[in-house]
């Protein structure tokens, strides 16, 4: 039968910019007891929403709007956050700055997915937060738990020497789906875990009663969560520049391209598929960072004003529309990103640059060219978009 859902959406308005919305988001519906999903994420933001009360009592306002969601039917297919963000893409479109997400929490070290735009400030974020265990930052505890499991010397060294960690790639599962993967708004999805034993996932076991005797009974991951995105959500919601990065992005993006190339290579060795023109615009990609992130810190260190601040951030955040392509992906229109997409026979698991690879596995080599041919040419106009800001930082 059909039965109504309840999204319930609360909203702080910017002072400065309050057509720039930062949007916090989590489910409250629950297969059956829900302790660990969704409850301990739901309570997170409500911790979160009364943080930010607590701090409009005492005179504070964020320049940007901050919008908070409990969305129901997640569990049914992501119904209350996909109908949202459906009714309302157009305004989204031009007004969402990020959207950050949970879904359930628990013992361990900081998860840290999303978009990798967001990779270097979610970085800082992690330094900030206190580790739920006091063994320094839970970006000290999530480095030091992924040295120990670490499984060769380049991983390790990477870790070492790497400034960041790497955040994952998001598939589907969660209700940032239609944010990244339909409408190309930047997100994260955030949650600590890891140490938590599991076994009651979508069961009646799922109870307050397993949770505070064998999860996180004394709330102090969940306090850290709560931590962790408040920050998130008033760094976005505060910052003069958005803290958008894109040389960790290039990065990423060229560590993907290698990766479908040695799959081709895998596939059909007798069959040079031509990878250049992806190559050729990853290059792009990572010059134009570098010049972006060169231009950024001498502003930063000259001390100057921007005279256009409102029109840089707002090619900074539409900049990850860039990575949609309106066709969608081969099969599945609704997906639009080009980077990230859950894969089409891996249910929740991520797929990335997404149209290239599932062509190669599934061995059509004139799709996989063609779409060879389309991710470069998302990649260049992403690339153009980067220019954009350096050439207005420069006064251009």
């Amino acid at each position: 039968k059909q039965t109504p859902t309840y999204d319930v959406i609360a909203r702080i308005n910017g002072s400065v910019y309050p057509d720039e919305w930062i949007i916090r988001g989590n489910h409250h519906d629950a297969w059956v007891n829900g302790a660990d999903d969704p409850v301990s994420g739901m309570v997170a933001v409500l911790e979160e929403a009364r943080a930010f009360s607590e701090l409009l009592k005492q005179g504070w306002k964020p320049k940007r709007t901050i919008i908070f969601c409990a969305w129901d039917g997640e569990e049914q297919g992501l119904l209350g956050s996909t109908e949202w963000a459906e009714d309302h893409a157009a305004e989204l479109t031009q007004k969402a700055v990020a959207y950050i997400n949970s879904d359930s929490t628990g013992k361990g070290t900081l998860g840290m997915s999303g978009s990798h735009t967001l990779e270097h400030f979610m970085n800082d974020v992690a330094r900030a937060i206190p580790d739920p265990k006091g063994k320094g930052t839970a970006w000290e505890a999530v480095r030091a738990t992924r040295e120990k499991a670490a499984a060769t010397e380049d991983a390790k060294r990477e870790l070492r020497e790497r400034g960041d960690l790497r955040i994952g790639a998001l598939g589907s599962g969660s209700d940032y789906t239609a944010f990244i993967d339909h409408l190309g708004i930047a997100s994260l999805n955030l949650g600590f875990g890891g140490e938590g034993g599991g076994g009651i996932y979508h069961s009646i076991y799922d109870s307050f009663t397993w949770y505070t005797r064998f999860s996180d009974g004394d709330f102090t991951h969940t306090r850290a969560l709560a931590q962790a995105a408040g920050t998130a959500t008033l760094r976005l919601a505060d910052a003069d520049i958005l803290p958008f990065e894109f040389t960790n992005l290039a990065d990423t993006i060229d560590n993907y391209v290698e990766d479908v190339a040695r799959l081709a290579a895998v596939s059909k060795p007798s069959l040079a598929i031509d990878m250049q023109p992806l190559r050729n615009a990853a290059s792009k990609l990572r010059r134009n960072a570098d010049a972006y992130d060169r231009a950024l810190r001498a502003t930063a260190l000259s001390g100057k004003k921007l005279d256009d601040v409102k029109t840089l951030n707002r090619l900074l955040y539409q900049s990850e529309r860039k990575l949609l392509a309106e066709a969608g992906l081969p099969r599945r229109d609704w997906f639009k990103h080009q980077i990230y997409a859950p894969g089409f026979y891996t249910g929740y698991g991520v797929k990335t640059l997404p149209s290239i690879r599932e062509s190669i596995e599934q061995r059509d080599w004139s799709e996989a060219e063609k779409q060879i041919k389309l991710v470069a040419e998302t990649l260049e106009k992403f690339a153009t978009e980067i220019d954009k800001a350096t050439d207005l930082i420069k006064g251009k």
